[in-house]
Parts: C-alpha cells; sequence; structure tokens
C-alpha cells in the first residue's frame, strides 16, 4: 500500500499537467486520508494543508464556483463537497494535535439546507470546532476569564442546540450485531459512532482548560469535570464497541486517538478528585477501572495485529497512570509539574516514585510521589551516573528520571523526532502534546508555573 501510494503521489498529484485539477485536490485528499488510517496524523495535517491550498488557489471556497478544470469530464463529483471535507479533516487534526486550522470559512453551516440531517449535524460540528479553535488562540488569564468563559458557554450552546437537530434514534449505543466488517450498514454504524466520538472530544476540549484552573467556584469546576469524564466514557464505550467488531479496522485510528485522551481525561481527573475532601467520582471509580482494564484488553489486541508504536505506547501509559491512580486511592498524593526541556531518553519512564512522559516539543510532564517529609530532602550519597535528580517541587516529592550525560548534552536537539515523523518514530503524534497543553493553559496562563 505504501509503494502504490508513492507512486500516485509521484506521477499524479505532482504532476504539472495534472494540477489545478479537481482529479488532482481529490488524490491529495485521499493520500491524506491513507496518511490518517495509518495513524501518521501530522503528515495527514500537512497533506490536508497542501490540499486546502490548492483547492483555495482553484476557488473551491467561493460561492458562487468559479470555472473549474476537469481531466475527465464525466467526473461525478461536488467541488463545494471537497471544500467541505478538506476544512473537516482540517479542522479535526489541529484539534487532535493542538495545531492552528487552516481556515475560519464558516459558511458549510448554511449553505447547505438540503443535506441530511447528519449531513447538517456534521457540517455544524466543523463550526464548532473553528469556535474552539478560535478561543484556544485567545487569551486564558484571571482579567479575561469572564469573557473567555462567555465564550466557552455559547459555544456550548451551539453543541447542545446541534445534539437536538439529529433524531434520537442517532444517540443510542453503538451496535455492530449481525452486521459483517466493510459491509455497507457496518460504514454506516461506523460513520455514526465516529460523529458521537468527534461530538464528544469537543466537549472535552470545550471544558478540559477550566477543570482544574482553579478559577470560579467548586462547584462550577467539579460541574466542568463530570461533562469532560461522561464525554470519555462515551468515546471510550464507543471505541470498546467498534474494536470489539473489528479489531483489524484502519479507518478508526482517528477513534484511537481520541480513546487514548478520554482514558487520559478520566485517569487524572480521578487523580484529582482523590485530593478533595469529598470525592464525586468514588462510585465510579471501579467502574471506570473496569472499562479501562477493556480498553487495555483491546490495545494490546490491535497492537498485536498492526504492530505499531501507537496502541502500544497508549497501553504502557495507561498502565502507569492506572497504577498511580490504585497508589492515590489509598492517600498517596501526587504532584503534577512539566519540565520545559526535551532531556530524557525515553518517550515514558516509570519508577517506584513516579512516572516521566516525555513529549517532543513541549517538554517533560511528570507524575511525581509526593514526600512526606516538608523539608527537602538531601540527594542520596550513591546513584547511577547516567541519573540525575529532578528539580525538589515546593512539596518536598521528587523522584529520578533517566538523563542523557552531561557530555553528550549537544546531542539533544539532534535526538527530537522530525516534525512529520511517522508513527513509527513519534507514536502519539503530538495528541500528547496538544492534550497536555489544554490541560495545563488554564494554570499556566493564570500563575505563569
Amino acid at each position: 500500500m505504501c509503494r502504490l501510494m508513492t507512486a500516485a503521489t509521484t506521477w499524479v498529484t505532482k504532476k504539472e499537467e495534472w494540477q489545478g485539477t479537481l482529479e488532482s485536490v481529490l488524490c491529495i485528499m485521499l493520500e491524506g486520508a491513507f496518511e490518517v488510517n495509518c495513524g501518521n496524523l501530522r503528515r495527514a495535517w500537512a497533506v490536508y494543508r497542501r490540499a486546502m491550498t490548492v483547492a483555495q488557489l482553484m476557488g473551491l471556497h467561493r460561492s458562487p464556483l468559479p470555472p473549474l478544470k476537469r481531466i475527465d469530464p464525466r467526473l461525478n463529483i461536488d467541488p463545494a463537497f471537497m471544500w467541505f471535507r478538506i476544512v473537516y479533516m482540517d479542522r479535526y487534526l489541529s484539534l487532535l494535535l493542538g495545531l492552528p486550522q487552516g481556515t475560519t470559512d464558516k459558511s458549510m453551516a448554511t449553505n447547505f439546507q438540503d443535506d441530511t440531517p447528519l449531513g447538517k449535524f456534521e457540517r455544524e460540528l466543523v463550526v464548532i470546532a473553528s469556535h474552539i479553535l478560535e478561543r484556544n488562540e485567545t487569551s486564558f488569564t484571571d482579567n479575561s476569564f469572564t469573557t473567555h468563559f462567555g465564550i466557552t458557554q455559547s459555544i456550548d450552546a451551539r453543541l447542545l442546540e446541534a445534539s437536538r437537530s439529529v433524531p434520537s434514534s442517532f444517540w443510542r449505543p453503538a451496535n455492530f450485531q449481525g452486521l459483517t466488517p466493510g459491509s455497507p450498514d457496518a460504514l454506516l454504524e461506523t460513520i455514526r459512532l465516529a460523529d458521537k466520538v468527534y461530538y464528544n472530544s469537543l466537549l472535552i476540549q470545550l471544558y478540559l482548560p477550566y477543570a482544574i484552573s482553579g478559577i470560579g467556584t467548586h462547584s462550577e469546576h467539579e460541574c466542568l469535570k463530570v461533562t469532560c469524564v461522561n464525554a470519555s466514557r462515551e468515546i471510550m464505550t464507543h471505541f470498546i464497541s467498534h474494536r470489539t467488531f473489528n479489531p483489524m479496522s484502519s479507518c478508526s485510528r482517528p477513534v484511537d486517538f481520541f480513546a487514548f485522551l478520554a482514558a487520559m481525561t478520566i485517569l487524572l481527573t480521578h487523580l484529582d478528585a482523590h485530593r478533595e475532601a469529598k470525592n464525586f467520582l468514588s462510585h465510579q471509580r471501579l467502574s471506570d477501572r473496569a472499562m479501562l482494564e477493556q480498553v487495555l484488553d483491546l490495545l494490546d489486541l490491535v497492537s498485536k495485529i498492526d504492530k505499531d508504536a501507537m496502541t502500544r505506547k497508549s497501553a504502557e501509559l495507561i498502565r502507569h497512570l492506572l497504577d498511580i491512580e490504585s497508589d492515590a486511592s489509598q492517600g498517596i498524593a501526587y504532584t503534577r509539574t512539566m519540565v520545559e526541556e526535551n532531556q530524557y531518553t525515553q518517550e515514558i519512564f516509570k519508577n517506584e516514585k513516579g512516572l516521566c512522559l516525555r513529549i517532543p516539543y513541549l517538554g517533560t510532564i511528570k507524575i511525581a510521589r509526593q514526600s512526606s517529609s516538608s523539608s527537602v530532602a538531601r540527594r542520596p550519597q550513591e546513584t547511577d551516573p547516567s541519573l540525575e535528580q529532578s528539580e525538589i517541587n515546593s512539596n518536598g516529592g521528587r523522584f529520578v528520571c533517566p538523563r542523557i550525560p552531561l557530555i553528550e548534552e549537544h546531542q539533544l536537539q539532534m535526538d527530537l523526532p522530525g516534525i512529520t515523523a511517522g508513527i513509527d518514530d513519534w507514536a502519539f503524534q503530538g495528541v500528547d502534546m496538544a492534550f497536555f497543553d489544554s490541560l495545563t493553559k488554564g494554570v499556566s496562563d493564570i500563575t505563569g508555573s
């Protein structure tokens, strides 16, 4: 498949006489779909951005459409629908990866009133995604909180309105019973599932920055956390349904990434809840852990079939966080810190005191067991020379992460993956970077820490 895709991009999409034709744009879109299904989300984002640029040069974003060049006059394709799908994928991937959108065009929600209810719903989600991406570019500070949260509430109202625009049957649980993988009915059910996952992911994107911001009332934070957790449960339920039905599907990679983010959201929310005097998630904790164990079983199965790094690394990280959450439920306190250095050689490292998650181009997230002593502990007399003690946090907690010896410090930047590296070289593709950036946005913008 990779050889065929390379041949198509070499002899079709990059061939000068083909450029500027609808067929050329369509082939670029297919190239993007191929990269998405391979899990190479950053490459896919770049490909769809190229498709958007070519489409804009041709005028596909205009209404009415200008004269367009076709190689085959019999080609049955709607240029306006092509533009919508390009924008859809651009915003879909931009949200996953924490990257800017390529256009703020929102006309697709009003120009196709004769579309099906599901089609209208998808168009509305694309517009809502644009509003969220625009909001994410604005400042989130103590002084601007009221304005920022007002924008968020207006987006929430639009999401709620969109949810009411589809028949109630759309929201029933996914059901693949009696269906055959690859059949038209299975495809329709998969599309419905994917749209529901996208809807719930928008809810998480909308409220995650507020969940731990420390601004507003306690009841507001609890409400937003519940919203994020419930949306995460919906995503994981859909992931379990579809991957149980077809663990070999390559068309579910974005859902796989969203399921990973949903698992992270639930686990980190439980970790925060353990620090509260009254844990509002205590009755759902065991059922959430059971669901996560089922997700892990499916990730292991998919990893064996596809042999890709993303599912393997996702399962590894979720297992580490499950262990930490189990400790936290027993009263052991953990802290989260960010080190803005790419200094660790491993993507994920865990020892008995905590967890390091190295995120290229962002830094290293540390989830550390908090020391019972409030005093600063002394550095051990005997340590492995290849290890360096992490900084002491304000509560005295610390743990050791592997560090490249200082003599090799000049190699640190060379160790970073390319910005469009494939899934085998960069397992999480920057999805982890976008998640933690969103998670800490409310706090870091206000406190600067």
